[in-house]
């Protein structure tokens, strides 16, 4: 696989990743700790990860490159 392939494919992977722990965590506050309820949300349970996932991955991405051009 070339590169911007595998740049993607792990763009993808970190952003599922990102959604996957948020709506983790979430589901065991709202109903081991918490107590009040699971109740999905399209926006609360995707969105707002999926948006953190994608700037994260954005700041990581510019620093990799940052630091791999001043080697």
């Amino acid at each position: 696989m070339n590169k911007p392939i595998k740049t993607v494919l792990g763009g993808v992977l970190f952003v599922a990743i990102c959604i996957g722990l948020w709506n983790l965590f979430d589901f065991i506050w709202k109903t081991w700790l918490n107590g009040s309820g699971y109740h999905f949300s399209l926006s609360y349970h995707v969105l707002y990860p999926l948006g953190i996932g994608v700037v994260m991955y954005l700041l990581l991405f510019v620093v990799n490159t940052v630091r791999n051009k001043n080697k």
